[in-house]
């Protein structure tokens, strides 16, 4: 029996939180938003999504600890998370190098703390729906 899966999505920016929210839900997902880092834990903690999708720089608790504490909770360490980041793509060389080095050491230092996946801002809808399918899929059973 398929039910509804459940994504927090974690971004200080409303536009963000928004879009994501809009774009899953008419695909079919139960989303929730956080607009910060302590709130996002607090809400994965009683929701236990199924996906966080949670934005690398934020104020207070960045994404970075954000995973991080989400790893070392037993209750919320399996979730899966996809980071949003604002530096670019990291298959798509910046013209300055500073930056892009910059990006790969965010998405090195994402991985390390348990991340699964990262997309980049601003999310292009359809690229938000695959990702997240294909996360979900790879997350555990369809139903």
């Amino acid at each position: 029996m398929n039910r509804q899966r459940r994504i927090l999505a974690i971004d200080d920016d409303p536009l963000t939180l928004r879009i994501v929210e809009r774009v899953l839900q008419k695909h079919g997902y139960e989303v929730h938003t956080a607009p910060n880092g302590h709130e996002g834990l607090a809400k994965a903690q009683a929701l236990k999504p199924d996906l966080v999708i949670l934005d690398i720089m934020m104020p207070g608790l960045d994404g970075f600890q954000v995973c991080r504490k989400l790893r070392e909770d037993p209750e919320t360490a399996v979730i899966t998370v996809l980071m949003l980041t604002a530096r670019g793509a990291i298959d798509k060389p910046a013209s300055d190098p500073v930056d892009f080095a910059q990006r790969v050491r965010d998405q090195l230092k994402g991985y390390r703390v348990g991340a699964s996946d990262f997309l980049t801002k601003p999310v292009k809808a359809a690229m938000l729906v695959e990702r997240v399918q294909s996360l979900i899929w790879s997350g555990g059973s369809p139903d």
